[in-house]
């Protein structure tokens, strides 16, 4: 069986910062945590605007934002004491900022969810009036027509521009 899981990277298993280090982590996780939550309000907005190519177009930075935010979290979790030694502003900012992110994080998952819904209720339909259009005209013993439900005929999408 094939392991698709991702190798995690070498930063993710660094000793534990120092509390300089720490503090300067603490600093880059909330500007990262802002900016992807930034690119996760804008993912949304244009998703319900029907922008789905612009929307498309975020993926890059959304990837490496998220990347970024992991790798940041892997390492401040594994320097508790010297994250516990920072002023207690600056964890309550990142603490807010990831409030603020899993709000913005869970409205983008119930937009997407709701696209792909519409999406896969729409190529449905297609499919069965196309299998409805391919389907024989078939009549029973009496002379009447079956009335058997159309099976949808394969399609196939092309992402291509």
């Amino acid at each position: 069986m094939i392991n698709r899981r991702r190798a995690v990277p070498a930063a993710a298993t660094m000793s534990p910062l120092s509390v300089q280090e720490a503090a300067e982590r603490l600093e880059r996780t909330a500007d990262t945590v802002a900016r992807l939550t930034a690119v996760i309000v804008e993912e949304t907005r244009l998703v319900r605007a029907g922008a789905y190519g612009a929307a498309d177009g975020l993926r890059q930075a959304k990837g490496e934002l998220s990347g970024r935010y992991m790798l940041d979290v892997k390492s401040l979790q594994a320097s508790v004491e010297a994250v516990a030694a920072q002023p207690r502003e600056a964890v309550g900012e990142v603490e807010r900022l990831h409030v603020a992110f899993r709000a913005a994080l869970d409205e983008n998952l119930a937009v997407l969810g709701t696209a792909r819904s519409v999406a896969e209720s729409l190529l449905r339909g297609v499919a069965e009036e196309v299998g409805a259009r391919a389907a024989p005209s078939t009549y029973d013993a009496r002379g009447g027509s079956r009335d058997q439900r159309p099976s949808a005929a394969p399609i196939s999408l092309s992402r291509g521009a």
